[in-house]
């Protein structure tokens, strides 16, 4: 989720911060890394609109900053801001909502993404649509832009939309469209944008960066779906969500897969039959994964394009809890193996930090943070917006 950097910038601090001064100043080199902090982050979904019974606990957020993670990722329900899908009084409540978890935020210590996160509403709009869906983002992005103007400019970021539910032929070309109508508001905030339909590794490669030195790609990382996905609930027709017991690490030609392939058949679902023999060709180990993000890794060296995968996780109600926790460190490894940032989906629910209890998952924590966690939280006072060294687009 970049253009060209300047070597001053990249040298101020890296996206992987936490490394060895070597490994940071090789990263900083090879792959564009920006002076921001995004290194070590999660998703916190159901903030803007604020959700009942969904607010994230004070204590925790403290926790989770005091063990070392620097970074969330706030998605901002897009039909909740965007005129075509609500009224004024609707929108001004929403992003009274996100200032608030903004705010909160800010003080605990974190930098903090905006992601305009788009619900099924939206979504089937943009695949009937995608003329008017584009004209509703060009509409609605400034005033979200003003609202993040508020805010200090190198803490906040600006992430134009998550998975976009449409072609990479259509997106791409608008999507610059969209970062520079942003660009005239936000004059200094970073803006991450990634590849339609599912931010995917093998799309962004193939992207030509922008001409904005402030941009930061935007990759997700879910390989392979039949065993991160094994479980959920949430897409009936997938046939993922019907799987259980598949392992990671897996060979080719994996036994256990192979045996769940046949039951499968057995029991007639030929869809997870198929997926189960698709994810058997393949061995899925971490030299599978930090292979696909060398290829990332080499894009990003080229283009001085930094990137960051706002997405990764594991379903955890049906994957082994072993098994769950080595993908979650062969993924980060990889990740922060090219120097890219990082932030886990999601807080709490099906793929969460947290454990049943509501409790923080340590073995979860240990996986992400390689067992390197700070022991105490600094305090922040300025929590309110500023003014100065802020990105109003005003002087």
């Amino acid at each position: 989720m970049k253009t060209r950097l300047s070597r001053r910038d990249a040298l101020l601090l890296p996206l992987a911060a936490g490394l060895s001064a070597a490994t940071a100043a090789e990263t900083s080199k090879r792959a564009g890394a920006r002076p921001l902090n995004m290194a070590k982050g999660f998703n916190l979904p159901d903030q803007a609109p604020a959700r009942a019974g969904r607010i994230a606990r004070e204590e925790t957020l403290r926790q989770l900053y005091g063990l070392g993670m620097t970074h969330v990722r706030l998605p901002a329900v897009a039909e909740y801001v965007l005129a075509p899908f609500s009224g004024p009084a609707t929108i001004s409540s929403a992003l009274d909502d996100l200032d608030r978890a903004i705010e909160r935020l800010l003080g605990i210590g974190y930098s903090v993404s905006i992601d305009l996160h788009p619900g099924s509403d939206f979504n089937a709009s943009h695949q009937r649509d995608p003329q008017s869906t584009h004209r509703a983002l060009l509409e609605g992005w400034p005033v979200l832009a003003k609202r993040i103007g508020k805010w200090p400019q190198e803490r906040i970021f600006a992430e134009l939309l998550n998975e976009p539910a449409t072609t990479d032929d259509l997106w791409r070309p608008f999507v610059e469209q969209l970062a520079t109508a942003v660009r005239a508001i936000l004059s200094k905030t970073y803006i991450l944008v990634g590849p339609a339909p599912d931010h995917r590794i093998e799309a962004l490669a193939s992207w030509r960066p922008f001409a904005d030195d402030r941009i930061v790609y935007v990759c997700h990382f879910y390989d392979p779906m039949m065993f991160t996905h094994q479980g959920a609930t949430w897409d009936k027709s997938a046939p993922w969500g019907r799987g259980w017991g598949v392992p990671f690490p897996s060979a080719a030609g994996d036994p256990t897969l192979l045996a769940l392939s046949r039951a499968a058949e057995k029991e007639g679902d030929s869809g997870l039959a198929g997926e189960l023999r698709n994810m058997a060709v393949h061995a899925w180990d971490a030299g599978a994964i930090s292979a696909q993000f060398a290829q990332l890794g080499r894009w990003s060296a080229q283009h001085s394009a930094p990137v960051i995968v706002n997405e990764f996780g594991v379903v955890k109600w049906k994957a082994k809890r072993a098994d769950r926790l080595a993908w979650l460190a062969a993924t980060r490894a990889a990740v922060e193996a090219q120097g890219f940032g990082w932030a886990h989906w999601d807080y709490d629910t099906s793929f969460g930090l947290l454990d049943d209890s509501g409790a923080i998952d340590q073995g979860v924590i240990l996986a992400l943070l390689g067992g390197k966690t700070r022991s105490v939280a600094p305090s922040v006072s300025a929590t309110s917006p500023m003014t100065t060294g802020s990105d109003s687009g005003t002087k």
